[in-house]
């Protein structure tokens, strides 16, 4: 079943093999290390990690390594001050201060940075994956019927930006992008909504992916919970204590005056922001949580990311 994916998504990387691959055990980066692996024995499976924190992308990228018998699996352990530092860079490259993002930029790049610093020209990851198929929590929540979430998910696939695309581009390396690629994309968006969102069984997200390569993957990979870029590695817990050093007077000041922020963590990266660009907002309109001017975007807020439909925003938890 869904052979044809699994067939596009082989012809994507072998056209382009990477040197590396960011590697976080679930089924989106797992497909993708499998098919890389297949063309180059030698691609390296980064897997990005807090010191003293082993959490679930480290359990099952140790598990699905050693069942496809990936040698060159490295786990970038990085101290807890380490991954702060970073994160003015992330804002700076994402342009932009939405606590999932930035985390997940995070993420990526210190991925991205490790593969660079090992002499390697190319990365590849999964990214990609959760847009297509509809499995963010705000798509697995959704009210309405399944013809407007496919619109919402393909206007949202014109608007977004590639994080490991932008990232790879600062870092001076190739990013190989399997679920960008035009068949690809294709191919998981001819399949019908009903199955992209399908759940049976221990399935709930993915549906088509996980199905495309369930004799190939270990189980354990298939029916792995939907964890998220910046849950699964850790790095969200470890920066959002950013905020824990905002004063409660200065908090309360910057949500009246400024635009209501969803918490200390999201203020804290606005001031990041808010030192390294202009930000202006619209007198009428424009976003409707930071009221930013969105450009040519319709449903996605460059400036934080927030997703819109009809004048309300769809949260990350799936609330509407």
């Amino acid at each position: 079943m869904y052979n044809n994916l699994k067939i596009k998504i082989d012809q994507a990387i072998k056209q382009n093999v990477p040197d590396s691959v960011l590697f976080s055990g679930g089924i989106d980066s797992s497909a993708v290390l499998y098919t890389a692996h297949k063309y180059n024995p030698d691609v390296m499976a980064i897997t990005v990690g807090v010191k003293g924190k082993e959490t679930s992308d480290i359990k099952y990228s140790k598990m699905v390594a050693k069942e496809l018998g990936i040698k060159n699996h490295r786990i970038f352990y990085v101290e807890e001050e380490k991954v702060k530092e970073l994160v003015e860079t992330s804002v700076k490259i994402l342009k932009s201060f939405n606590p999932e993002w930035i985390s997940s930029t995070t993420t990526l790049l210190l991925g991205t940075m490790y593969a660079k610093h090992k002499g390697l020209k190319s990365i590849s990851s999964g990214e990609g994956a959760d847009d297509l198929l509809g499995s963010f929590p705000f798509f697995k929540n959704w009210k309405g019927d399944l013809k407007s979430l496919d619109e919402v998910i393909r206007k949202r696939l014109d608007e977004i930006v590639v994080m490991s695309d932008v990232i790879a581009k600062n870092i001076g390396i190739e990013y190989i992008a399997p679920f960008q690629n035009e068949e690809v994309k294709k191919e998981i968006l001819n399949i019908p909504i009903e199955e992209r969102m399908k759940e049976e069984g221990e399935i709930t997200s993915k549906y088509p992916l996980r199905k495309a390569y369930e004799n190939i993957l270990p189980k354990d990979c298939i029916i792995r919970p939907q964890t998220m870029a910046f849950t699964g590695s850790g790095i969200y817990d470890t920066i959002k204590s950013i905020g824990n050093d905002i004063d409660d007077k200065e908090y309360k000041i910057a949500s009246k005056n400024i635009f209501k922020f969803k918490n200390k963590f999201e203020y804290a990266l606005f001031k990041i922001y808010n030192k390294n660009f202009e930000f202006k907002q619209e007198k009428q309109g424009g976003c409707i949580h930071c009221k930013s001017n969105m450009g040519e975007n319709k449903i996605n807020c460059k400036t934080c990311a927030t997703l819109q439909i009809d004048g309300k925003e769809l949260e990350f938890d799936g609330e509407r």
